[in-house]
């Protein structure tokens, strides 16, 4: 992903669906209007705390998500029951899990604490006001520090 400095959300989500098009099935057909504005926000919040789609970077937007925005654990996980979760996995690698599941599991800690850190959560519904806004700009007024 390219660096957030000069680039607004909504070229950093465009970005995004560029280079993920293949790997971003709940954008296909079929899924409800709740699902599919649920997995909208979930893009943002990959763009915006600068997670990629390894299973590290997806675990890494899930902590962001739960601790960082107002979306909170229980409506994440009811988020995931609107469509089928087992279907918009990916199917990673053997090598490709033990490279990054260690990874992330030794991150959480640090995940939570810039988290909560943060000095207010992010919308999940309302970030859009913010998509012509420099991602450095949001990220220093939320005070996020990905990793």
């Amino acid at each position: 992903m390219t660096s957030a400095r000069n680039i607004t959300l909504r070229q950093g989500l465009d970005q995004f669906y560029k280079e993920n098009t293949e790997y971003l099935s709940h954008n296909k057909k079929g899924i409800s209007t709740e699902a599919r504005s649920f997995f909208e926000s979930h893009d943002v919040a990959h763009v915006l705390f600068g997670c990629d789609l390894t299973l590290f970077g997806e675990g890494s937007v899930k902590i962001w998500t739960i601790f960082g925005t107002t979306l909170g654990f229980w409506k994440h996980i009811k988020g995931y029951k609107e469509v089928d979760a087992l279907e918009l996995s990916r199917d990673f690698s053997f090598t490709h899990i033990v490279n990054n599941i260690f990874k992330f599991l030794l991150s959480i800690p640090v995940l939570i604490i810039r988290a909560k850190r943060m000095h207010k959560p992010w919308s999940w519904t309302g970030y859009e006001s913010y998509l012509d806004t420099p991602i450095a700009e949001i990220r220093e007024e939320f005070n996020i520090h990905v990793l």
